[in-house]
């Protein structure tokens, strides 16, 4: 402000001169000048823009003092806000402030939290060069990421008869846990739409008689098109499921959620080699923090039932030895394996 100093009288008033706001409105007492209302008009304007920055760093700031643990609910309860919305912003708070740009809505970085710093930079920048709104943002995001994943799966080759795959499916909810862990799967990894799953040429990749292991949620079950015509676009025909027992729960709409589903479908006859002892259809296995992260007890499940025949892990994180995987950076993993083959024959000379 250049003239009219700021004061505050009581929670949820502020004086401006001649201005005062409260919780419902506007004052105004005497005669102001024009200038002054001008000023007046900006301060509420930036105000209500840098507002969702200035609780997202309240929030964070609360968060980081152990000593303030036993007292922090009160005081995020006096906000009057939901929780939903409270994890939300607080998500969006993990961008750093150089990152942000004041002239993009706070609302719109929610579009780019779990992308790097320089790619938040460049689609921030888009956003306000094109006047984008958070959908409009959203979906060249996921434009962009869906391109990454499927040119990663154009250098898949040969035939399989394992195949595993957690595909990184979309929702229409936007939660997230408090530390950005958990919650809305979009923010810790490119999202694909039950569309995009389906045209993926993962039939032509599967032996006549193979399976398929495929993970999805409880949520997901029930979407139409969902998992099911994923399965038969892929070639499948589903059979049965293990469940995860997570034992760490995550907030849903409904319950609170702490298992997943792994469907077993098979294409053609693909009875496991090895059928007993047969495995439990109730896993419990405490989750790991890494979001999405599955157990490496399902794989060793997995192992033991079929030992033989080539195996597939798609939408793969890690490289795993007796296993070819791929998924949003493939290319880059078929790089490594090459190197790791390379250095594998010069240890042999």
């Amino acid at each position: 402000m250049s003239k009219a100093a700021i004061k505050t009288r009581d929670v949820g008033t502020i004086t401006l001169g001649h201005y005062t706001l409260t919780a419902t409105g506007l004052d105004v007492r005497g005669r102001s000048s024009y200038e002054e209302h001008v000023d007046v008009g900006e301060f509420i304007q930036r105000s209500h823009k840098a507002s969702g920055w200035w609780l997202a760093d309240w929030l964070r700031y609360g968060d980081s003092r152990a000593d303030w643990q036993d007292r922090l609910d009160q005081a995020v309860n006096a906000t009057g806000l939901q929780r939903h919305t409270l994890e939300n912003v607080r998500a969006i708070g993990k961008i750093d402030k150089s990152c942000r740009r004041e002239n993009v809505p706070f609302a719109l970085h929610d579009a780019v939290t779990k992308l790097t710093p320089d790619e938040q930079v460049t689609w921030l920048a888009k956003a306000e060069t094109e006047g984008w709104t958070l959908h409009e943002l959203r979906k060249h995001v996921r434009a962009a990421a869906r391109t990454k994943i499927i040119e990663g799966q154009a250098v898949l080759t040969g035939q399989y008869r394992v195949i595993y795959a957690d595909p990184p499916w979309l929702y229409g909810d936007s939660g997230a846990t408090a530390d950005g862990s958990l919650g809305k799967a979009a923010r810790h990894f490119p999202g694909l739409t039950i569309d995009d799953l389906c045209t993926l040429p993962v039939a032509a990749h599967a032996l006549p008689d193979s399976v398929l292991f495929l993970w999805t949620t409880a949520p997901m079950l029930y979407e139409n098109p969902g998992p099911r015509e994923v399965i038969a676009a892929w070639g499948f025909t589903p059979k049965t499921n293990l469940v995860w027992d997570k034992v760490l729960g995550n907030w849903g709409h409904y319950v609170r959620v702490h298992h997943e589903h792994l469907i077993i479908a098979t294409r053609g006859s693909c009875l496991p080699d090895v059928p007993t002892p047969m495995p439990d259809s109730v896993q419990t296995i405490r989750r790991d923090p890494e979001h999405s992260q599955k157990p490496e007890e399902f794989r060793a499940i997995i192992d033991r039932l079929y030992p033989s025949g080539p195996k597939l892990e798609l939408f793969a994180r890690t490289r795993t030895p007796g296993w070819s995987c791929f998924g949003n950076d493939a290319k880059l993993w078929s790089e490594e394996a090459a190197e790791q083959d390379r250095r594998t024959a010069l240890g042999r000379r």
